[in-house]
């Protein structure tokens, strides 16, 4: 089990405001067959207005339909297929949209944003930067609102015509915190200051890159002074109960811990850093207690479904507990961690083929993991398959595993 990784905080959401190209003025006519893209693309206007989301959907396909080069229909498109979390495909309509309008500000901001939540950090970064360098257009057809990704409580918005430019520099710094760059994410950090010096995102955002440099001192004094702006801050405390402690988080601060989640209850971070934390003092039944929470709060994270697997084999409840492993692997293909231990369940229930095929999965991911050699060994031997057992006990024996003496001369004979 590790310390898990907390993201940095940025959440925009958008109020469209009514986006009208030069050809959406175009008379309508009278039959449904003949009406006109433009009718088409005014309907969906007005369902996007009053949050018809499916409905508008409707509308622009069919607008499309009419006139496949219709461009403000991709954008708005774009924008509801953000709304049922479809990001391939508004990335896809925002791709074709900049095809016709290549600076349009809201545009690159929201594919920015989707290239992130894609994993698309350079793509991302390199939208972003382009805005950085575009001069403010007098149009404005999004109103963007910075919300708490907890509490969903919004504290800022603005507009990509107001000239402030301090989000843009916070959301490049987030990028090369994903990126691994923290000199350069603190520096993206520093620039945002400029026009929010107040802000204790910001301060949460650059302690966290600190935090990643091993700058401990430096980032707790971030993480303080977000706390100095807003003492309900959930992310700073969060960070602040785990700072410095590493692995050993039974010694984390668990008040601060609880006041995080007392002031942000919806964040799943710090149910699983809780659980965690009980897991290592032997406070199984709390740990699963939290990991359930956290899971109920983001089932999309492999690292929460691993650690609840391992709380569930020491509470000796190993289906749960494979079920679980099984879970994670399906959230991270690679991930050697989950079969290895979803091998170790197979062996306690001597389905011992199957356990070969998850430590072979284990070695794939990671070549010089000695246990899954190990584990291996020990299964070859149970299948009665003597001589590759052997060869996998001297790799792992190669590899730094300490092998007991009886167990080598039962296999190797």
């Amino acid at each position: 089990m590790t310390k898990f990784r907390f993201r940095g905080i940025l959440l925009w959401t958008t109020l469209f405001s009514g986006l009208y190209g030069a050809d959406c003025h175009a008379q309508d006519t009278k039959t449904e067959r003949d009406r006109s893209a433009s009718y088409y693309f005014r309907v969906g206007e007005v369902q996007l207005e009053k949050n018809q989301w499916l409905e508008a959907r409707n509308s622009f396909d069919a607008c499309l339909r009419k006139d496949h080069t219709f461009a403000d229909a991709y954008y708005s498109r774009a924008i509801v297929h953000e709304h049922f979390d479809s990001l391939n495909q508004a990335l896809t309509d925002y791709n074709i949209y900049l095809e016709f309008h290549p600076d349009h500000h809201e545009a690159l901001f929201n594919r920015s944003q989707i290239r992130m939540r894609l994993d698309q950090y350079e793509l991302a970064k390199s939208d972003l930067q382009k805005l950085l360098r575009l001069p403010r257009s007098g149009e404005t057809t999004q109103v963007f609102f910075r919300q708490d990704q907890y509490a969903g409580q919004v504290d800022k918005v603005f507009t990509m015509q107001g000239g402030e430019k301090g989000y843009i520099y916070n959301a490049i710094g987030l990028v090369d915190l994903e990126l691994d760059n923290y000199e350069e994410a603190i520096k993206y950090f520093d620039s945002a200051f400029l026009s929010s010096p107040h802000d204790p995102d910001l301060f949460v955002n650059r302690g966290i890159a600190k935090e990643r440099k091993r700058d401990t001192v430096a980032a707790i004094a971030d993480y303080q002074r977000a706390l100095m702006f807003n003492p309900q801050h959930a992310v700073a405390k969060h960070n602040l109960a785990t700072i410095g402690k590493g692995k050993d988080l039974a010694k984390v601060n668990a008040g601060l811990l609880d006041e995080a989640i007392d002031d942000s209850p919806n964040m799943p971070s710090a149910y699983a850093q809780r659980a965690y934390s009980n897991f290592q003092k032997g406070n199984f039944a709390k740990a699963l207690e939290d990991y359930d929470k956290a899971i109920a709060l983001d089932d999309s994270e492999p690292e929460y479904f691993l650690a609840r697997g391992m709380t569930h084999e020491r509470l000796n409840d190993p289906q749960k507990a494979y079920d679980d492993y099984s879970a994670a692997i399906k959230l991270k293909e690679n991930f050697d961690k989950a079969y290895l231990n979803r091998g170790n369940i197979l062996i306690k229930l001597e389905l011992f083929k199957e356990a070969v095929d998850d430590y072979t999965n284990a070695i794939k991911y990671s070549p010089n993991n000695s246990s899954a050699y190990f584990n291996r060994a020990l299964a070859f031997s149970y299948l009665n398959q003597g001589e590759v057992a052997c060869d996998d006990l001297i790799k792992s024996a190669q590899l730094g595993a300490k092998v007991p003496s009886d167990i080598k001369q039962n296999i190797c004979k």
